[in-house]
Parts: C-alpha cells; sequence; structure tokens
C-alpha cells in the first residue's frame, strides 16, 4: 500500500502573487450539456484496487490522498488557480498514481466538476491505472486519432471527465508546445466550466515534455520517492518548475511499487 509521507506539511506555500487564470474570450457553453455529451463509463473497484487507487470512497486508506486533495483545493482557491500539473524529478515516483487517486478523491465532492488530462504522451499509464480498454474512445485529440474533444474524453459519474491515451508518441514535447494545445485547454474551460484540470506529466528529466507542458498550468505539485529521489534532484526539479509556473509543493511519496510506464 502506498503512504504520503508528512501529511501534515505536504503543500509548502506558493511564493509571490501567482497570474491570474486565462479568462474565455467566448460566452460560457451550457456546462451540463456539455457533460452530457460526454461517454459515460464504470471503473471497477478490484481493479483499482489492484493498481492502488483507493479513493473511490471514503476510507482509512484513501485519508492520506484526501488530506492532499483539500489541501492543494484550499492553496488553488485562494490563488485563483484551476489548472494543476503532477510531475517528478525522475520516472517511477509515483505521480500517475497520485493523479489518480486525487482525481476519484476530488471526485466524492459533488459540487466540483473535475477533469484529467493524461499528457504524459510519451508514456501514457492512466488508462491502465483505471482499468479501461484501449477500444473505444479512449485517445485524446492530442494524439491526432479523433479531432473531437468530446468523442475522446470519458466521464465517470457525473462529474469527473477522463481525456486519456493509449498510444506512445515521440514527438510529444512539440505536441504539448503546440498552440492548438492552449487553444484546446480553453475549449475545455469554456464549454466544461471544470473547476480543476489535472493534468498528468511526464518526468522533469530526461525529456523535456513536461518543461512544454508546465506553461499550460497555473500551477505544478512535485512527487518526489522517499527511497529513490536525491535532495539534489527535487531541488533542481523545483527550480525547474518555478521557472515556468507556481510550485504549488512536494509530495514526499513513500510508496515501494512505481507505476508501469508513468512518472
Amino acid at each position: 500500500m502506498e503512504h504520503l509521507t508528512n501529511t501534515g506539511e505536504i503543500l509548502r506555500t506558493a511564493q509571490g502573487t501567482p497570474e491570474a487564470t486565462l479568462a474565455a474570450s467566448a460566452e460560457l457553453a451550457d456546462p451540463l450539456k456539455s457533460w452530457s455529451r460526454l461517454n459515460e463509463v464504470t471503473l471497477d473497484p478490484i481493479t483499482l484496487q489492484r493498481h492502488h487507487i483507493l479513493t473511490a470512497q471514503p476510507t482509512d486508506a484513501s485519508a492520506p490522498y484526501d488530506r492532499l486533495r483539500t489541501r492543494m483545493l484550499s492553496h488553488m482557491r485562494a490563488a485563483g488557480h484551476r489548472r494543476v500539473a503532477i510531475t517528478s524529478p525522475t520516472s517511477g515516483c509515483g505521480s500517475s498514481t497520485i493523479v489518480a487517486n486525487l482525481a476519484l478523491s476530488l471526485a466524492r465532492q459533488e459540487d466540483l466538476r473535475i477533469m484529467v488530462l493524461d499528457l504524459n504522451l510519451r508514456n501514457p499509464s492512466l488508462i491502465h491505472l483505471f482499468g479501461l480498454k484501449e477500444s473505444g474512445p479512449r485517445f485524446s485529440v492530442l494524439t491526432g486519432h479523433r479531432r473531437n474533444f468530446d468523442s475522446t474524453c470519458l466521464r465517470v459519474g457525473e462529474n469527473l471527465g477522463l481525456s486519456l491515451n493509449a498510444t506512445k508518441l515521440d514527438d510529444a514535447a512539440e505536441r504539448l508546445a503546440h498552440v492548438k494545445t492552449a487553444a484546446l485547454l480553453d475549449h475545455i474551460e469554456r464549454d466544461f466550466a471544470p473547476d480543476l484540470i489535472l493534468f498528468d506529466l511526464a518526468p522533469l528529466n530526461p525529456m523535456d515534455d513536461a518543461i512544454a507542458a508546465l506553461s499550460l498550468a497555473d500551477c505544478a505539485l512535485l512527487v518526489a520517492r522517499a527511497d529513490q529521489s536525491t535532495t539534489t534532484e527535487i531541488d533542481a526539479a523545483e527550480r525547474t518548475i518555478a521557472e515556468n509556473t507556481t510550485c504549488l509543493g512536494v509530495v514526499l511519496n513513500a510508496c515501494r511499487f512505481a507505476d508501469m510506464q508513468g512518472g
């Protein structure tokens, strides 16, 4: 079982004044209609548990993630942030598992609308962690398989959207830096009015994919692994995040397993 250490001090206070969240230029569409168009799926609880996704229901096992959720949400609301990227210094830190657990924990708050985007285009893993098949509308519009976001995004319940990938891309950084990606995020905010958008990013090293995506986020959360990440790696990762967006804080993940493909 995965544990988060120092949960009382998981998030460090962000320094400086954050930039305002980008306002949609067009009139807001009816979000209820937009969400109703998404293909609904049901997640298998046994599969979730096998993949260490423990937050579908409030339990002792979900408590560390629930505390992280609440503290993160409090900081983001205070700063007017909506988009949060989650990354790691290197691979194997369990960041994708934390994204999945945060997503289900947040979705238990019925007054919130949550969107999850797997932006680790080079090594996507959320589709596996959630136990979803690779057939059907499971591919993000960013992979180029489909152009309509509504046909690629899945809905869990009434308030959780999942835009996942099964196809690995070698040109991940170039796609993330493309103006069309920024336009897609503006479309999501305008038509679906999510309260929070979670980006699952690649590790900051050795490739530059995560750096290309950080500028799309209002803030970022860094996941380090207790028995793997060095102080030098964590400090360097924090500096990289701070150069591109607001560093919301650091999660020390004490797990002894890693995502199969993700960060």
